[in-house]
């Protein structure tokens, strides 16, 4: 009796002990918010990055651009097009530039992104499929990483990630600047 009791505690130690060692390699759980942060991360594993940027003032469009991002085995191939409005005289309303170019990185497509609870107004709306916050004005250079000033005056800026699969699948961005409307939009299939 006495070697099947010892038998027994040896086994439950031994239980223990891998238990303890099972949880020690797994590392520290990620809170929902570092979790959306790593997913954002990865949109370079993306095949493609569609991005839309829009100002409007009113019903008035006054910039469009939509690009695509094909990942290639040595970068990128950028399709797309940008609309500019022109001066009241000039002949055309807007001036239309296709893109068709090959990049080594998809620079400007993935801005630099720092999630923090800290940066966000109260009311913010965090879930396992996304995130919306609309950021502190203090704290827009630091979620997006910019070193600068602003080139032009920001308000009620709005951040919108949707998550599917695991993978952060689209980022919308909208905010107000000198009476127009902005929005920058990514989608990402991977």
């Amino acid at each position: 009796m006495k070697k099947k009791l010892a038998l027994l505690a040896a086994i439950l130690a031994l239980i223990a002990i891998l238990a303890v060692a099972f949880t020690a390699c797994s590392g520290p759980q990620l809170t929902a918010l570092e979790t959306l942060q790593q997913q954002y991360n990865e949109i370079a594993l993306a095949k493609t990055i569609e991005q839309t940027i829009t100002i409007k003032s009113g019903e008035m469009t006054q910039f469009e651009s939509i690009k695509t991002y094909a990942k290639t085995d040595d970068g990128y191939d950028v399709t797309g097009y940008e609309n500019r409005l022109n001066n009241a005289d000039a002949e055309e309303m807007f001036t239309k530039t296709d893109i068709s170019t090959k990049v080594q990185k998809a620079v400007n497509v993935t801005p630099t992104l720092k999630l923090d609870e800290q940066y966000f107004e109260t009311g913010y709306r965090l879930t396992e499929t996304g995130l919306t916050a609309q950021i502190r004005p203090e704290n827009i250079k630091d979620v997006f990483g910019i070193s600068d000033e602003l080139k032009a005056p920001t308000d009620d800026l709005t951040l919108e990630l949707s998550v599917s699969g695991g993978h952060v699948t689209s980022a919308r961005i909208s905010y107000l600047s000198k009476g127009s409307n902005v929005t920058i939009s990514l989608t990402m299939t991977y």
